[in-house]
């Protein structure tokens, strides 16, 4: 598989040589992971399709979900986004083990699940996955029941917001890079704190129309956040798209 680099121009390149080597973690700033967001929208705005995402992205955007998994130390996702997904092991292919290995990274990234209802989706493979780690931040009301995966529960820092959240996981468990998956709702909340520092984003060559979610929802920012284009590039009609904070 070859992606056609268009910005900056240049020739073709292999999915892993721009989804790889990142070094996210050395950008991580005092206090908190380094952030990175990685959604899939339509030409016209939707990150869904009938409720899921399972067909906006073909096989050169799955090839990017899993290759940004290998590039850091933990992976976010909401608890609708785990239920509706039905999340399971992060990393499943052994070549993806292999990268983070010998990027110096564990086989699995730490899965971090934030609840503020403390309605958490035991039921998910991701919990009966033995080899999963989870650091759950959810009411002190919420109880864990009896599952396989490895889960360090935390109390939401009250008052905090999730600048709370990104500090334990630094002080804590050490993550210094970390993936936001969505959904949309937690996105926009990352983003009114200010606390996402890159943007990968696929534009799908379709339109899904209707009341379908876009890649955020919820409050409007009280301001624009500009961002710079980092890179752009295509495969097969869909456009790979980096964009930076800072």
């Amino acid at each position: 598989m070859r992606f056609q680099q268009a910005i900056p121009p240049g020739p073709d390149v292999s999915p892993e040589s721009r989804y790889t080597g990142l070094a996210l973690g050395e950008r991580a700033p005092v206090g908190r992971p380094y952030v990175v967001a990685n959604f899939v929208s339509t030409a016209d705005g939707k990150a869904t399709a009938q409720g899921r995402t399972a067909q906006l992205g073909g096989e050169s955007d799955r090839r990017v979900f899993h290759l940004l998994r290998t590039q850091v130390d933990a992976v976010l996702a909401g608890t609708g986004t785990l239920a509706v997904e039905r999340y399971g092991p992060l990393v499943r292919d052994p070549r993806m083990a292999d990268i983070r290995v010998a990027e110096g990274r564990p086989p699995q990234p730490l899965a971090v699940v934030i609840s503020r209802s403390g309605h958490i989706p035991f039921e998910i493979p991701l919990f009966a996955d033995a080899r999963a780690r989870i650091a759950l931040y959810a009411p002190p009301e919420a109880m864990v029941p009896r599952i396989e995966a490895e889960v360090s529960r935390h109390d939401l820092p009250a008052g905090d917001g999730l600048g709370g959240v990104m500090r334990s996981l630094r002080a804590d468990h050490e993550v210094r890079s970390l993936l936001c998956e969505g959904g949309p709702a937690l996105l926009n909340a990352m983003l009114a704190e200010d606390l996402v520092d890159e943007l990968f984003l696929t534009l799908a060559p379709a339109l899904a129309g209707g009341g379908e979610l876009g890649i955020t929802t919820g409050v409007g920012l009280p301001a624009l956040l500009p961002l710079r284009l980092v890179w752009a590039l295509e495969h097969e009609a869909n456009l790979f798209l980096r964009y930076s904070r800072r």
